[in-house]
């Protein structure tokens, strides 16, 4: 009995197109979430990252009379450190705080100060590649220190007392949480430490970033100044903010239109030997923020300049309502 031929039915083109079109459609609805949920972790991760920070500062407070500032140490005239280099004991980094000479300015230590840490990078922003010199070294400017993502306010600028109708009160230049001139203690925050900022991202530098693009890659003529993870200029001086283009400054715009002002010399007409840096997060919609409870919240981009202003100010006085 003969039996019919069985015959092997293979992909037409048209159909190994509509396959391939089909896939590419599942692609395109994937990546967006995959893309979300990366965020979510980054942002979530500096989250973690400040609350270990904050940890940090609590657990140094107690111990040493208050919380470290950047001021410079008693023995030596000419040397300025950071509060994060005070810190590194209680952030589990003890072996790299022995390695620290506080007789010797930050840049003097490269070996000690290259080292990147963790803890002070947030993972939505380019890291590893983006480095930071000494702007009075010879050359000027050699890159030799690792970036940090975070800094803090020495208070706000009396410029936004006609730029942004701010009070003479809030609109000084040393009531922030940090200080470069004393030890300040929890007491000091008479507004609350639930109701002041103490660290929140200033990421990207010394690049400089303009909503949401790159705008100057970092060199000697070009840059912010801050950015090294060891540098008391990586602090964000004083609120200025800028235009909405984030070229200009002072202004009102002061959350992710751009991470820094660019230096105008060194020193700066402005900020002196001072950060030149601004708000800035590689998170969508706001920034990541560490207030002096220890708590962090997320500022929203649209926050207001006089509502900002309140939350940096330690002893302004100010009221603010519960959002």
């Amino acid at each position: 009995m003969n039996r019919p031929a069985r015959t092997r039915r293979g992909f037409t083109l048209i159909e190994l197109l509509v396959v391939i079109a089909i896939i590419a459609i599942l692609i395109g609805l994937l990546l967006p979430a995959v893309q979300k949920v990366r965020e979510a972790a980054a942002r979530s991760t500096c989250q973690n990252n400040l609350k270990q920070l904050g940890l940090g500062l609590h657990n140094y407070h107690d111990p040493n009379g208050g919380l470290p500032a950047n001021i410079r140490p008693d023995a030596v005239s000419t040397v300025r450190v950071r509060w994060l280099t005070y810190v590194l004991p209680y952030i589990e980094q003890g072996p790299l705080f022995q390695q620290v000479n506080l007789n010797q300015n930050w840049h003097l230590q490269p070996a000690t100060f290259g080292t990147r840490l963790k803890v002070v990078e947030c993972p939505s922003a380019p890291n590893g590649a983006v480095v930071d010199g000494a702007p009075d070294t010879s050359p000027a400017w050699t890159n030799i220190v690792a970036n940090g993502d975070y800094g803090g306010f020495y208070g706000v600028s009396p410029e936004l007392v006609s730029i942004a109708g701010l009070t003479t009160t809030t609109a000084r230049a040393d009531n922030g949480a940090i200080s470069k001139t004393i030890k300040l203690n929890f007491a000091s925050f008479s507004d609350g430490l639930s109701n002041t900022i103490q660290l929140t991202e200033s990421a990207g530098r010394p690049n400089v970033y303009r909503n949401g693009k790159l705008a100057v890659t970092a060199s000697d003529a070009n840059r912010i100044n801050g950015g090294g993870w060891c540098r008391p200029a990586s602090e964000l001086n004083v609120l200025r903010g800028t235009d909405a283009t984030g070229t200009a400054a002072p202004g009102t715009s002061v959350i992710n239109v751009t991470n820094g002002i660019l230096l105008s010399g060194y020193p700066d007409a402005f900020a002196n030997t001072d950060g030149t840096s601004q708000i800035y997060s590689f998170h969508t919609g706001g920034v990541n923020t560490l207030m002096g409870d220890g708590s962090v919240r997320f500022l929203k981009s649209s926050t207001p300049i006089a509502t900002l202003a309140a939350l940096i100010t330690r002893n302004g006085g100010e009221t603010l309502n519960a959002d």
